[in-house]
């Protein structure tokens, strides 16, 4: 019966690491990540947003990107321990060929 229940505690702390599952979570407290929307020029077609949010996804931190080539804008989710909204933009800019701008305070959503 012993090496039942180890199995099963190993099957369970596998399945917590495999989600995410953390201290923090324990604690009662979400990850760190915040969304900054960052104004992208240049861009105009399905390419464009392809383009913009595969620049963004090499940046460690990022963990979603939307690139909308109707408004120019992309909005960026990240981890504010891992980058900064300004260090984003300029990947974005060097990767992709379009102009990517952080505002000048980044507006986050959590």
């Amino acid at each position: 019966m012993s090496l039942r229940m180890s199995l099963v505690g190993a099957i369970v702390l596998a399945l917590m690491a495999s989600t995410g599952w953390t201290a923090a979570a324990q604690n009662g407290k979400s990850p760190a990540t915040q969304v900054v929307t960052l104004k992208v020029t240049g861009m105009t077609c399905g390419g464009c947003e392809a383009a913009v949010q595969h620049a963004a996804r090499n940046v460690d931190g990022v963990t979603a990107v939307k690139a909308n080539s109707d408004k120019g804008i992309a909005e960026v989710t990240y981890d504010p321990a891992k980058t900064t909204p300004a260090a984003i933009a300029k990947v974005i800019s060097e990767k992709s060929g379009f102009k990517a701008e952080a505002p000048s305070t980044a507006t986050n959503k959590k």
